[in-house]
């Protein structure tokens, strides 16, 4: 690495992040989006291996319900950037 450029990134392959609002709420958007299914995934499928595994419905059912409440909070996160308004 050149010295002139040693403090400019510590991390060369990141982008600076972007400071503009819309671009901001799109990566917000994106980071939502992908933790709603991640969560809503690993909740059924998790509690569909483990409740199989355990011979236990409950387990099942209490996984499923934490994994799609987990995905339901990152869903409304979404809606609320989506349906944001900005001041004119």
């Amino acid at each position: 690495m050149r010295p002139e450029h040693s403090n400019m990134y510590p991390m060369s392959y990141l982008q600076p992040q972007s400071q503009n609002p819309i671009e901001l709420r799109k990566n917000a958007v994106r980071k939502y989006s992908r933790n709603a299914v991640v969560w809503a995934g690993s909740g059924v499928v998790g509690g569909a291996v483990l409740g199989l595994l355990a011979g236990s419905m409950s387990l099942f059912l209490i996984l499923a319900v934490v994994g799609l409440v987990g995905g339901f909070l990152n869903w409304q996160k979404v809606q609320r950037i989506v349906n944001y308004k900005d001041p004119q």
